[in-house]
């Protein structure tokens, strides 16, 4: 006789595949809606290229001539800039609108900037493995039930000694810059989307704008966070947020 399966074992595992992936599905959908739009618009777009990113270069903390992915390019500023700086770049995005766009603007040269269409929640990047990875905001949109195969997928796209410069926004809807409960809570995601890959070596407060903070109708705050690769061997699991090191 076959037993009879309880109501809560019907729910063993979920949610199930096809939920997870019809839910990347409408994502990519919504993105690519919104880039094919002439009149479309966003406080972040044309921002240029951020004070930290131009840091890293001139500083050398990107070692020259990495090989270098931009994860969630679109229009692919930031990724023509760093190729005109000697780096062999690839931008990706979720949306064909916004690669159609950032290869209209900038073109392609193989081996040393090109763009694609990807979604990181499905698959690592073509291409790999990366020694600078370069998000501006891509993880930050990434939905709570795919923080984990997002930051698996980076950490398979990653060199062994792998740098990765990350934006987030933070300090919205009320919160005061500098609240040091929101600098604690945007860190804590970060750390469990990555699943402890990376270490944190310094946390900078930013803004996503084009105008850096000094329009403050147009104002977006946020956190940048410089971080490096770590082994397999070498992730420590730490009790709390106020004992992560180097935040």
């Amino acid at each position: 006789m076959t037993p009879k399966r309880s109501f809560l074992g019907a729910f063993k595992g979920w949610p199930p595949r096809w939920f997870s992936a019809g839910r990347r599905r409408r994502n990519r959908r919504g993105w690519d809606k919104r880039w094919e739009r002439e009149d479309f618009a966003r406080p972040w777009l044309r921002r240029g290229v951020s004070k930290e990113t131009i840091t890293a270069v001139e500083e050398l903390w990107f070692p020259p001539g990495s090989k270098v992915i931009d994860l969630g390019c679109g229009e692919g500023d930031l990724a023509a800039w760093l190729a005109e700086q000697g780096f062999d770049v690839l931008g990706v995005d979720i949306a064909p609108a916004a690669i159609e766009r950032a290869k209209a603007r900038f073109g392609e040269v193989i081996g040393r900037l090109e763009f694609q269409v990807h979604d990181l929640c499905i698959s690592p990047p073509p291409g790999g493995p990366y020694r600078v990875l370069v998000d501006r905001g891509c993880f930050h949109q990434i939905s709570l039930q795919d923080l984990g195969v997002y930051g698996r997928h980076l950490l398979q796209a990653a060199t062994p000694d792998a740098l990765l410069l990350l934006f987030h926004k933070a300090y919205r809807n009320g919160t005061s810059p500098g609240d040091p409960a929101e600098r604690q809570r945007v860190t804590q995601r970060i750390q469990e989307g990555l699943g402890g890959g990376f270490l944190i070596e310094k946390c900078d407060e930013t803004f996503l704008d084009p105008f850096h903070g000094l329009d403050p109708e147009h104002a977006l705050p946020g956190l940048v966070f410089w971080m490096r690769r770590l082994q397999p061997a070498s992730f420590v699991q730490l009790a709390s947020p106020a004992q992560w090191r180097a935040v």
